[in-house]
């Protein structure tokens, strides 16, 4: 009826009469002593309690719609607007060129993205799920481990020939390296390493700085120097042979990667199908070539290195 403006359109869309209507209304407001309309022969017009019990109610109605949903995920096929926040970076290098197969599994999905380095307000943006790269600390939001990116050393075959192909940290002394730095504070990217005695995180000396993980990429290509970056975000490089891992046995599981969503809102079909898709993506994406071509057969139910599995329960952030 607030949606319709008026008893008489409402009463149309819930097949009663505009008096049926309003005697309802009327029930209601007695029953919880609280006015919730001003009635005028020309309008009706929320009261400031009747927008917050409105208000409230469409949200508890969003929630219940929700539930059924997720319900029903087994036996339907999840559709309408999926609202998703990703960062700029994993969206373009990662989301859009795998988007035809989302669309192809779950035609009935209009996605929505939402690209930005900054982490969008879900609730107040009206954003169904995010996904958001290492620590976590919004309480109010739900969180689904997808897993880690490894961060791998690459360069360009045309650099390497050039300048030859470091086979230790040390060597990386000796290499002109392009390095990733912090759009919000400037503070450049400290590359990891996993070695015998353990994980090393160290300050690069790097002659090129560069504030966009993209542009570290093509810089690469571009045959500028060597870069650490997710093994995810130079994939396609790698692939089309642009770009050559080096140094594979200090390859790194770097940050953890999540799914999070409102805390007040069930797991609608749309994000479950979300979830499952954008999960075996990273674990696709996520596992270095190197890796691939130079592991035994898995044992059954191994798991791929450097990958999470996110059948565990999801936890509130802390």
């Amino acid at each position: 009826m607030v949606e319709a403006r008026s008893f008489a359109a409402a009463a149309v869309q819930l097949g009663m009469t505009p008096s049926g209507v309003s005697r309802a209304v009327s029930r209601l407001e007695e029953q919880i002593g609280v006015r919730l309309l001003f009635r005028s022969t020309r309008a009706l017009r929320l009261t400031d309690d009747g927008e917050s019990f409105y208000q409230r109610c469409k949200a508890i109605l969003a929630d219940l719609g929700e539930a059924v949903d997720a319900l029903n995920y087994a036996r339907t096929k999840p559709s309408g607007k999926l609202r998703v926040a990703v960062n700029v970076s994993v969206g373009r290098a990662a989301l859009i060129p795998n988007l035809a197969d989302f669309e192809a599994k779950y035609p009935d999905i209009r996605l929505e993205l939402s690209m930005s380095d900054r982490n969008l307000g879900l609730i107040e943006e009206g954003i169904d799920c995010a996904i958001r790269m290492g620590e976590l600390e919004d309480s109010n939001l739900i969180a689904r481990k997808l897993g880690y990116f490894s961060n791998v050393l690459c360069a360009a075959p045309a650099y390497l020939e050039r300048h030859g192909t470091p086979v230790s940290i040390d060597d990386l002394k000796q290499h002109r390296c392009i390095n990733y730095v912090y759009p919000t504070s400037g503070r450049a990217y400290q590359w990891q390493f996993d070695t015998p005695d353990g994980r090393i995180a160290l300050d690069i000396d790097a002659h090129l700085l560069i504030n966009d993980g993209e542009s570290v990429i093509q810089a690469a290509m571009a045959g500028l120097g060597i870069i650490q970056t997710p093994h995810w975000l130079a994939a396609s490089a790698i692939g089309y042979g642009k770009l050559k891992v080096i140094m594979e046995d200090t390859i790194s599981t770097g940050s953890p990667v999540w799914l999070v969503y409102p805390q007040k809102k069930h797991l609608s079909a749309r994000v479950q199908a979300f979830l499952e898709w954008v999960h075996a993506l990273f674990e696709r994406t996520n596992l270095p070539a190197c890796r691939m071509l130079s592991c035994a057969k898995p044992l059954a139910g191994a798991q791929a290195p450097g990958i999470s599995s996110s059948k565990a329960a999801p936890s509130a952030m802390r």
